[in-house]
């Protein structure tokens, strides 16, 4: 037998199945925090989440495969979330066809999105996703007819896949070009020894396939600018995986040092119920490469509420619990807790450290539909009411990270998702003025 030819494969040229996302300051978020928050909107991907990139790579990576090169191929994805919408949009924007089997607890909203990409197939079975997937494999792909004989069955991975790892990676890449240069002596000391010129990244964790992207991502872009580590002087990037009480499997697992399942996935955020994170996410967590500081954090579904209606506010974005839950996690009490202009984003700390004469007072200007709460000092504010508001900036972002400042860089990853109609944040609002916590 003689070798595979890869020529025809390395000449192969396909379309990228996800495109490059803004990087945006938002004003607003920023004064909330006390640093400079940038948002990275995934959200406007072509299946409207970071999953373009996951889903899209790790198709690429099957048709560049030189046994796959001029074959008919099918794509068989078990998600009845993004990952599974996604792969729909990825693969036919490709060319191909693609079957999703999803749980029978999937919610009518994301079935008939996922119709509505054009999925070949949307079958339901099972009550997890587990289940669905084990009957992917087991039954439907192994079921051929007389017209799918010479085709070629690919299974896809909603997490824990290297393509779907370096397709994640590729946030970094571009984050390397979209953020702002430094513009002072201070900001290129600060950052000189980073692999990127900013302080911390924030995302969502489901199965880890996004924190591990990240990671990989910093660790090539570090390994690029030939940063040596050192423990003498540690200047790491900070990364906060966030999860949802009832989907927080890394949490869980960190605590027991060891990689474990949850019984169930009890959080309304169910894009983030994987009920056992990737193996490779578990590791990064706790023993991340030079340069990177993980932290896990766990915020409730509330919180996530408030993040997606924070976020729909301020930048006119609606997005899932899954994604407003980082939001959250940026903001906290800041949220209700604005400093003024002069003062915005400047952190806990240094607004304790302000002094103002006794005879200032404030005039607070409301939110007219803008999403701009704006304090503007004149006279009369006490040095104990302003400490009080620093007090009160005590977000999970900076109980995490607490050495922030106003010139401190921080990016959220918007990573999007389906499963959300105004609607719905109609009722979370209900729920959250009815004391929903």
């Amino acid at each position: 037998m003689g070798s595979i030819d890869t020529s025809a494969c390395d000449q192969l040229q396909f379309k990228t199945p996800w495109i490059e996302t803004p990087l945006v300051e938002s004003a607003s978020l920023s004064r909330a925090a006390g640093c400079r928050i940038f948002l990275k909107l995934e959200n406007v991907q072509p299946s409207g989440s970071f999953k373009s990139r996951a889903m899209g790579n790790q198709i690429l990576s099957h048709l560049r495969n030189p046994a796959n090169v001029g074959r008919r191929v099918h794509f068989y994805a078990s998600s009845g979330g993004n990952a599974g919408l996604a792969a729909v949009c990825a693969a036919r924007s490709l060319g191909y066809p693609c079957t999703v089997v999803v749980p029978m607890g999937t919610k009518p909203l994301m079935l008939d999105k996922i119709r509505a990409a054009g999925a070949a197939d949307v079958i339901r079975h099972g009550e997890t996703f587990s289940e669905a997937g084990e009957y992917m494999r087991e039954t439907i792909m192994k079921t051929s007819s007389g017209d799918d004989q010479d085709v070629i069955k690919i299974a896809l991975h909603p997490f824990d896949n290297q393509p779907i790892w370096e397709g994640n990676s590729t946030l970094i890449d571009e984050l390397e070009t979209q953020l702002p240069p430094s513009t002072s002596p201070e900001d290129e000391k600060a950052y000189n020894d980073r692999a990127l010129p900013l302080d911390a990244i924030l995302c969502s964790v489901g199965g880890g396939g996004l924190l591990n992207g990240l990671v990989m991502g910093i660790e090539k872009r570090r390994q690029k600018k030939q940063i040596t580590s050192s423990s003498s002087k540690p200047n790491p990037i900070h990364l906060l995986a966030i999860e949802t009480a009832g989907t927080d499997s890394l949490a869980a697992a960190i605590a027991n040092k060891s990689l474990i399942s949850l019984p169930k996935i009890t959080s309304q955020a169910t894009s983030l119920g994987a009920v056992r994170v990737s193996e490779t996410t578990f590791q990064y967590a706790v023993s991340p490469p030079p340069g990177i500081k993980v932290h896990s954090t766990v915020l409730s579904d509330a919180d996530a509420a408030r993040g997606v209606l924070r976020l729909a506010s301020d930048e006119r974005l609606l997005v899932e619990l899954a994604c407003g839950v980082c939001i959250e996690a940026a903001i906290g009490d800041a949220a209700t807790a604005a400093p003024p202009p002069e003062t915005a984003g400047a952190g806990a700390q240094s607004i304790k450290k302000r002094k103002r004469s006794s005879d200032e007072t404030v005039v607070t200007y409301r939110d007219e539909g803008y999403g701009d709460d704006r304090s503007i000092s004149t006279d009369n504010e006490t040095d104990q009411e302003v400490e009080e508001v620093g007090e009160k900036l005590n977000s999970k972002l900076k109980q995490l990270v607490p050495g922030l400042n106003s010139q401190s860089r921080v990016v959220i990853i918007v990573c999007g998702g389906s499963y959300v109609t105004i609607d719905m944040a109609c009722e979370w609002r209900k729920m959250l003025d009815a004391g929903w916590a």
